[in-house]
């Protein structure tokens, strides 16, 4: 069971980056066409823009989860670093704990968002709105999996404090 966790786990990475590399090639070939379009043919493409900005969005949710597993985050560690090592452990479990409670409260939120959004569509694109803000609710689930994982580590000393 462990192996196909682990192995679950690691290919959803895998498609993580694979995803968050697509949309970005892709959201700078859609920018680079609008402004073509824009200043070169003088003739705008109502929907560039539209597109652009869920990309975007999505790109941002995607890699927050990649910047929680490889612990690039912000964070002021000078006071905990003048912890002892087993204090230093017990702060950073705790930090851990709260950010897993608030990604629970905007997973659960953004789902609740999502009965509105069924009814609306994007204004260019005439997507239903559901799509760009998916991307909530993926990346908080996504984040929340990455935290759990990293709390446990510091909790069973598995990742230095």
């Amino acid at each position: 069971m462990r192996q196909v966790l682990n192995w679950l786990y690691e290919n959803i990475n895998k498609l993580s980056y694979a995803i968050v590399a697509l949309l970005l090639f892709f959201m700078v070939a859609n920018v680079f066409v609008g402004v073509i379009y824009r200043y070169v043919l003088h003739s705008a493409l109502f929907w560039t823009e539209e597109l652009s900005r869920y990309m975007m969005i999505w790109c941002a949710y995607l890699a927050m989860s990649m910047v929680v597993r490889d612990e690039q985050n912000a964070k002021v560690v000078f006071a905990v670093n003048l912890l002892p090592e087993k204090a230093r452990r017990v702060v950073k479990v705790l930090a851990q704990l709260i950010v897993v409670v608030l990604l629970f409260i905007m997973f659960w939120g953004s789902v609740r968002h999502m009965r509105i959004l069924r009814l609306q569509t994007s204004p260019a694109l005439g997507i239903k709105m559901v799509w760009p803000y998916l991307s909530v609710t993926v990346g908080s689930v996504l984040m929340f999996i990455e935290t759990v994982i990293l709390m446990f580590q510091y909790a069973t000393g598995k990742k230095a404090a």
